[in-house]
């Protein structure tokens, strides 16, 4: 950073020169420049061009930086961005998403986890599922297996899984299994190596990163609506007659 100091050394003289006569020199008119500026503005560069600027293109930025910025506090003081739905959008967006992401700083201990993960076991649930191979054959009675659609393996599937992949009712059809031979959409089927599954609370060390992310997202939550609230309390509401 050494060489970037310098650089703006040398460009907050020429700027105070040129500039001298148009602004007056009270604390309110001072921009202040520091090295975080400096590195956000080179590393702005850096993604647009895959490369650090040079000296010249450094000093370019940061004139240029300069120049919008005292336009800006210009706009400001004539009061440019009262009324201007846009302005107030932004800014409302931007309070919004610095409510939201504090809590995201906040860091639980394993007791705050294993509580939450105990009064949400229901978060934490492995549904009922089944295994199972199948034989398709394209008429009840056929005694010729189509090779092309049997053998596949379904593993651990969910009665929405096997039901968008064979039909409305197929899963319980498996479960009933009331003749050898089952329909679907597509023809008839012999179920082999059915194992079934029952519904059954995953254990909190196999899902402590859901727990974990799941309890951010619920304390950054609970946090955003405890500081609206004290917002809240220091404005009132007036109806104009």
């Amino acid at each position: 950073m050494k060489g970037i100091k310098e650089i703006f050394i040398f460009l907050v003289i020429g700027i105070l020169l040129v500039f001298i006569d148009n602004f007056s020199q009270n604390d309110r008119n001072k921009i202040p420049v520091d090295d975080q500026l400096l590195t956000q503005l080179s590393q702005a560069f850096e993604i647009q061009f895959d490369r650090k600027p040079n000296d010249e293109e450094l000093t370019n930025l940061l004139i240029s930086w300069y120049e919008d910025e005292i336009l800006y506090q210009e706009a400001l003081t004539k009061g440019f961005d009262s009324d201007d739905e846009i302005v107030r959008r932004r800014l409302i967006q931007k309070y919004n998403d610095f409510l939201r992401t504090q809590a995201f700083s906040y860091e639980p201990t394993e007791e705050e986890l294993r509580n939450f993960y105990e009064e949400n076991l229901a978060r934490y649930m492995e549904p009922f599922n089944i295994s199972f191979t199948h034989e398709f054959y394209r008429d009840k009675d056929s005694s010729e297996e189509d090779i092309f659609f049997s053998g596949d393996s379904f593993i651990g599937v969910t009665e929405i899984k096997v039901n968008s992949n064979f039909g409305e009712g197929f899963f319980q059809k498996i479960l009933e299994k009331e003749d050898k031979r089952i329909s679907s959409t597509y023809g008839w089927h012999e179920i082999n190596d059915l194992k079934i599954y029952p519904e059954k609370i995953k254990s909190f060390e196999i899902v402590r990163d859901n727990v974990l992310n799941d309890f951010m997202l619920a304390h950054n939550a609970e946090l955003y609506e405890a500081n609206l609230l004290k917002i809240k309390d220091k404005y009132e509401l007036i109806f104009n007659q």
